[in-house]
């Protein structure tokens, strides 16, 4: 703390409170209808708590609107293993900061496109025989599989959409025997033949 030419303290500049930007409300109302989904209150509480997201300034504001929810940080890791049958993980689920994938002759597919992933980077633990992994993920999440060891299977990259560096980043490590990897993103939404003749958009 400095002086002043009296020798009495000056107060250090007090802080501004951190702000936000429209990614954070956004994920804090993702988390708020998995909370109305899992029961924890009722559509009225949750437009209560919406309106409250969306005129937050403050990194505060948002976290006592979450503050009675469990802590994401409690989430416990997906593992899914199979030998010769198969394994999917899809619809609406909270992705934990780690998953452990093991697949000797039969497939797993981890499909990403309605699930909230609360984290910047998740660590995707595999061992591969002659099985596979089908990873589907929104458009603008990454996939790293930089640090894959590779036997005689293969990876194919067929991401379409270019990665956003404010979405998920999905480290994938580990090996794989014969199979192989798949990358992807969803399959773009149809239109229905009457959407198509009132020249709608897809929903």
């Amino acid at each position: 703390m400095a002086e002043s030419e009296n020798n009495l303290p000056i107060p250090a500049p007090e802080r501004a409170p951190a702000g936000i930007d429209d990614l954070a409300r956004e994920q804090t109302a993702e988390r708020l209808r998995f909370a109305l989904e899992q029961g924890r209150f009722d559509v009225l509480e949750l437009d209560r708590r919406l309106v409250v997201v969306y005129a937050a300034r403050t990194a505060a504001e948002l976290a006592a609107v979450t503050a009675d929810l469990p802590a994401l940080t409690d989430i416990a890791p997906v593992e899914l293993r199979t030998k010769s049958g198969s394994r999917t993980k899809s619809g609406r689920w909270i992705v934990p900061d780690r998953i452990v994938v093991e697949a000797t002759s039969g497939p797993v597919h981890l499909d990403f496109t309605d699930a909230f992933c609360p984290h910047a980077e998740v660590a995707v633990q595999v061992s591969i025989r002659s099985g596979s992994l089908r990873l589907t993920v929104p458009r603008g999440w990454q996939i790293n599989t930089d640090r894959v060891d590779i036997t005689s299977g293969k990876i194919r990259d067929e991401l379409t959409a270019p990665a956003l560096p404010h979405l998920p980043l999905l480290h994938v490590e580990g090996q794989v025997g014969s199979g192989y990897i798949l990358a992807e993103n969803p399959e773009p939404p149809r239109r229905s033949f009457w959407a198509w003749l009132r020249r709608r958009p897809a929903v």
